[in-house]
C-alpha cells in the first residue's frame, strides 16, 4: 500500500477510532490507581516490551546489537531478573548496546567495532502500536520524520497528565492554547485533554493557514482531524490566527479569563509566554492568576523573571518529539527547570558523552521505554540532552505517586533553539559554509550561528560574521539564511516560518568562536555552564 492511500485509509478510520477512544474517561483515582499498578510492572512491561518490539521483530536495530554483545532473550531476562530494570540497562550500555541521536533519526549508521547497522528513522517504529494516525512531522528537529498517533498510547498517558495538572492546583482550571495546528503534537494533546475533562476554551495559533507552501498537507490535515473530534463529541476549538508580534492579544485575553474565571492556565512554548509577559507588562496589565506551561526550549532565570514580573507564574516540563513528555515540571522545584521523570513510563540514566566541537564531556541521558504501546521503541537511546540526574524527596504530589527521580538543568549538546524550534547540523551548516560565502564572500570560517539570551531573556540566533567580509546591508544576511531554510525542504520550512515570524534570527559582527583547535558553525556558549560539564579544552 502506498503512502498516500494508506493515509487516505487511516483518515477514513479516524473517526471511528475517536468513538472508540472516548469510552475510556479518566478521573484522579484512576490515574493514581494506573501509576501504581504500572510502578509495580515495570519490570514485566520492559520485558514484554522487548520481547515483542525487538526479539519479535528481526529487522529491529537493537536485535543485532543485542546479538553482537552475545545477548539472547533468555539472557535479558535473566539480567532483568537478577540486576533489575536500571542497572541491566546501564549494563548493557557497557556492553555496547545502545544508540546515539544520530543514528536513532536515521542520519547515521549504527557503527560498533565489528558491526554497521545502516538505518532509517521508520527502523525504530514500534511494529506492535496501532497507527490511528499517522503523517509526518514538522521537521523543526531535522529531517522530517514519519509519527503516528496511537490512540490507545495516547489514553494510557492522560493519567500522567492529569497527576501532574493535580499536583500544580490546575485540576478544573479554564485553560487556552497558543501553538501551532500541526497534528503531530497539539491533536495528541487535545485527545489526552477529551478523557481527563481538560480542553482548551480558545486555541489560537502563531502559524497561519497559508503561512507556508506546504499548508495543504499539513493544515489541512488539521483541520479534518479538527471536525472528526467536534463530530465524535468532542468541543475543541477551531484555532484562531494570532502571529507572534500581536501577543497583546494573548496578555489582554489572558488578563481577563483570570479576572472572570480567578485563575487561567495557558498552554504553549517558553518564549511565547515570554512574548506575553513582555506585552501585558508594557499595557499595564496585571497577570495575577495566570500560569503558563510548556516545554520546547530550557527555561531561564532570565525568562522566569519577565513571567513573574506581571504576576503570573511559569511551570516548565521537559518534552521530546520522540517521547512525548518523560518529565512534568516538580511542584516544589529547586531552580527554574526542574523535572520528575516519570519512571512507569520511561527508564533515564546519565552516562558520559564526548561533544567533541565544543571540547567538553556531558553526562548524556540514556533513555529506554518501557509501554509495550510506545509509538517508538527505545532501548538505550541517547537523546542528545544532558543534565542533572538525582534522588530526591521534594514533597510534591508527583512524588507520591512515586516518581522520585528529578531531571535538572537539561540541555541539548547539539541543537539550537530559537522560540520552542529546534534545528539540528546539515541544512544550517550547508548554509554557513556555502550559501553565505557564496552569496558575501569569506570562507566557512567566517560564518557561525550562535545561540544566546538577549536582554529581555528571548533566545535568540545570532549569526555572526567576521569583519573580514564586507557587508552592505545585514538584513540581506537573514534573507539568504531565511530563504535557503525555505528552499532546503519542508522540514527547514517550518522553522523558518517561526524564527521570521518571532524576528529569531539576527546578526552580529565579530570573529566567530573556535573551542581550542576546533571550529563548529554552531555555536552555544551558554550551554555548557554546570549540568555536569567536564571540560577538556586544552589551552
Amino acid at each position: 500500500m502506498n503512502e498516500t492511500l494508506e493515509h487516505a485509509v487511516m483518515f477514513a478510520r479516524f473517526p471511528f477510532a475517536v468513538r472508540r477512544f472516548l469510552t475510556r474517561r479518566i478521573t484522579l483515582d484512576d490515574a493514581k490507581r494506573i501509576v501504581r499498578e504500572r510502578m509495580e510492572q515495570r519490570e514485566a512491561n520492559l520485558l514484554r516490551a522487548v520481547t515483542r518490539g525487538v526479539y519479535g521483530h528481526p529487522s529491529s536495530p537493537y536485535l543485532a546489537l543485542l546479538k553482537h554483545a552475545g545477548c539472547e532473550l533468555g539472557d535479558f531476562r535473566e539480567l532483568v531478573a537478577l540486576k533489575g530494570v536500571d542497572p541491566a540497562l546501564r549494563h548493557l550500555r557497557e556492553a555496547g548496546v545502545y544508540v546515539t541521536y544520530e543514528e536513532f533519526k536515521g542520519r547515521k549508521p549504527i557503527e560498533r567495532p565489528g558491526l554497521t547497522i545502516p538505518t532509517r528513522a521508520s527502523d525504530f517504529d514500534n511494529p506492535e502500536a496501532r497507527r490511528d494516525l499517522a503523517g509526518r512531522t514538522s521537521g523543526s528537529t531535522g529531517a522530517a520524520v514519519k509519527f503516528a498517533i496511537d490512540l490507545d498510547y495516547i489514553a494510557a498517558r492522560a493519567s500522567q497528565r492529569l497527576i501532574a495538572l493535580s499536583a500544580h492546583g490546575l485540576i478544573g482550571v479554564p485553560s487556552a492554547y497558543w501553538r501551532g495546528i500541526l497534528p503531530d503534537r497539539t491533536i495528541g494533546q487535545l485527545l489526552a485533554g477529551a478523557l481527563i475533562d481538560a480542553l482548551p476554551m480558545r486555541w489560537f495559533s502563531p502559524i497561519g493557514l497559508r503561512d507556508s507552501r506546504h499548508w495543504l498537507k499539513y493544515r489541512a490535515g488539521s483541520y479534518y482531524l479538527i471536525a472528526c473530534m467536534r463530530a465524535a463529541g468532542i468541543p475543541v476549538p477551531w484555532p484562531e490566527y494570532v502571529p507572534m508580534d500581536r501577543a497583546l492579544t494573548i496578555a489582554q485575553f489572558a488578563a481577563a479569563a483570570a479576572r472572570e474565571h480567578g485563575r487561567v492556565l495557558m498552554r504553549g512554548g517558553t518564549s511565547r509566554a515570554v512574548r506575553v509577559a513582555i506585552a501585558a507588562r508594557d499595557a499595564g496589565l496585571d497577570l495575577s492568576g495566570v500560569t503558563f506551561m510548556g516545554a520546547g526550549e530550557p527555561a531561564t532565570d532570565g525568562k522566569l523573571r519577565q513571567v513573574e514580573r506581571v504576576g503570573a507564574r511559569f511551570v516548565s516540563n521537559y518534552g521530546m518529539s520522540d517521547a512525548g513528555l518523560p518529565g512534568p515540571g516538580c511542584a516544589a522545584r529547586i531552580g527554574v527547570s526542574d523535572y520528575h521523570l516519570l519512571t512507569d513510563t520511561f527508564a533515564l540514566f546519565p552516562y558520559p558523552h564526548r561533544v567533541e566541537a565544543f571540547g567538553v564531556t556531558v553526562s548524556a541521558f540514556v533513555m529506554t521505554t518501557l509501554l509495550p504501546l510506545s509509538p517508538k521503541v527505545m532501548l538505550n537511546v541517547e537523546t542528545d540532552d544532558f543534565g542533572i540526574v538525582e534522588e530526591r524527596h521534594c514533597g510534591c504530589e508527583l512524588e507520591a505517586c512515586g516518581y522520585t527521580t528529578h531531571l535538572r538543568e537539561v540541555r541539548s549538546y547539539s541543537k539550537l533553539t530559537g522560540e520552542g524550534v529546534t534545528l539540528i547540523g546539515d541544512d544550517m551548516i550547508h548554509i554557513l559554509e556555502t550559501a553565505l560565502p557564496a552569496r558575501f564572500g569569506g570562507t566557512s570560517f567566517d560564518y557561525q550561528l550562535m545561540e544566546d539570551e538577549d536582554e529581555q531573556g528571548f533566545t535568540r540566533l545570532f549569526v555572526t560574521v567576521s569583519p573580514r567580509v564586507e557587508l552592505q546591508d545585514e538584513r540581506a544576511v537573514i534573507e539568504c539564511v531565511l530563504d535557503g531554510l525555505r528552499r532546503a525542504s519542508p522540514a527547514t520550512d517550518a522553522a523558518r516560518l517561526t524564527w521570521q515570524n518571532a524576528q529569531t534570527l539576527r546578526v552580529r559582527r565579530g570573529e566567530p568562536v573556535w573551542t581550542g583547535r576546533k571550529f563548529s558553525p554552531l555555536y552555544a556558549p551558554r550551554r555548557y555552564q554546570g549540568a555536569g560539564v567536564r571540560s577538556g579544552v586544552q589551552s
